[in-house]
């Protein structure tokens, strides 16, 4: 199994741990090698949605030229699940980023969000998934509640916890019910359950798991954690994690612990943990947003005849029906400004568009956006994703919770596909034994 904590600070897991609040993976650390993985890039190439392709293909950027959240299905890449299964290994993925389901006959393959490749599983599982995925895609947007999220999810969520996992969920739902950042939590915690049971009914030869919860809690939150050293610190419109004295980053790291000593503890698992990139504290001050109705925003500036597709945090990709309606559109997008600056960043792809939210200023500015010379006041039109705590730096991490202590101490991050697949082809259920 390769478990995925997308840039888990595992300095930070090592700074928890000598406190004693981490007991799996301070037993974890202790008994084998922290390996460091180096991505080999800078920006803007140190992206989650760059780097963790490199470890489903063993290729670098430059070599599989992946840039964007979505790529993938415009690319005929080999991935680890097909080159698996094409060597008689059955395979199974939950929510790997920016990978397309290119498996002839997987266990399972539910791929990330903001990803539309096919979907196979069991119809309660698909289900339950694609609720938790809508959920994912309006989280930054939405004011709904814990509560209301858990009537819709806990009827189909039922048959997949586990004795053992729900008194995790006692510990996490009250911290989602006071603070918005904990949903992701509740999220990633479910999505291990669900994962542990299609796993255990499929016993497939090798499969994935990615998790974002704490990528997401770091970037937004790494100023109100303990082990954070900086001199930055959230507002308090921002984040009331300080004065109430939590530590989100405690907060998942503690879950995360929970679910590695879940999973080391099934029979005949052998588990990798890798995180792709890590982050490092943001020292200088950055806000960034999305659009919080798409449809109606879009329809304000004029812009027509597109398929909106919202990528994570402040992306999004125009689809139109040809090449000459996307060149109609880049001056549509130019006139919306702000500060005199055109507001979205745009990246032309012949039928496509590739936009980012551009202003990264206090929300205040949001106040003045131009339409075409016009100002208004569209700060209702965004919401606020984070003030960036933490940005990412090349180094991540990668554990081999089978392999003696006294291996490599740092590898590129590329070699990750090589272990996996040699430790899969080796020890792999084959289909048809499956």
């Amino acid at each position: 199994m390769s478990l995925e904590l997308n840039e888990l600070n595992f300095h930070y897991v090592k700074a928890y741990s000598v406190k004693g609040r981490l007991p799996n993976f301070t037993r974890l650390l202790a008994e084998r090698d922290l390996v460091e993985t180096d991505a080999g890039e800078v920006y803007p190439e140190l992206e989650p949605w760059i780097q963790w392709p490199t470890v489903y293909t063993g290729k670098t950027y430059a070599e599989h030229g992946l840039f964007r959240l979505g790529d993938i299905m415009y690319k005929d890449q080999p991935q680890i699940w097909d080159y698996l299964e094409q060597r008689g290994v059955s395979v199974g993925a939950i929510s790997p980023m920016n990978a397309s389901n290119r498996c002839a006959d997987p266990a399972f393959f539910l791929p990330d969000p903001w990803t539309h490749a096919k979907i196979v599983a069991e119809p309660r599982a698909a289900k339950l998934f694609g609720l938790l995925g809508k959920i994912v895609n309006e989280n930054a947007s939405s004011d709904a509640s814990v509560a209301g999220f858990a009537r819709q999810i806990l009827p189909l969520a039922l048959p997949y916890l586990s004795s053992r996992s729900i008194a995790g969920y006692f510990k996490i739902l009250p911290m989602a019910l006071r603070y918005k950042w904990a949903k992701a939590a509740f999220l990633d915690r479910l999505l291990g359950d669900l994962f542990v049971s299609l796993w255990q009914k499929q016993r497939p030869g090798f499969s994935s798991l990615f998790l974002n919860a704490g990528a997401h809690i770091q970037h937004h939150h790494t100023y109100d954690s303990a082990a954070y050293s900086g001199t930055k610190a959230n507002p308090a419109w921002y984040s009331k994690a300080a004065e109430t004295n939590v530590d989100p980053l405690l907060f998942i790291y503690q879950v995360y612990d929970e679910m590695v000593g879940e999973l080391i503890a099934l029979k005949d698992m052998h588990l990798f943990i890798t995180t792709g990139l890590s982050q490092v504290p943001n020292e200088r001050d950055h806000y960034q947003y999305r659009i919080v109705d798409f449809g109606a925003f879009f329809a304000k500036v004029g812009l027509t005849g597109a398929t909106i597709r919202p990528r994570m945090s402040r992306d999004f990709l125009l689809e139109f029906p040809n090449v000459h309606a996307a060149q109609g559109a880049l001056p549509v997008l130019d006139k919306v400004r702000v500060g005199g600056k055109p507001l979205f960043t745009v990246e032309e792809r012949g039928e496509t568009l590739f936009c980012q939210v551009g202003y990264f200023g206090k929300p205040e500015g949001l106040k003045a956006i131009s339409i075409g010379g016009v100002q208004d006041d569209l700060s209702q039109a965004f919401v606020l994703v984070s003030i960036e705590n933490a940005i990412h730096q090349s180094t991540g991490y990668h554990i081999d919770t089978l392999a003696p202590k006294g291996g490599a101490q740092r590898i590129p991050l590329a070699e990750v596909f090589d272990r996996l697949c040699t430790a899969a082809l080796s020890t792999g259920t084959v289909k048809q034994a499956a």
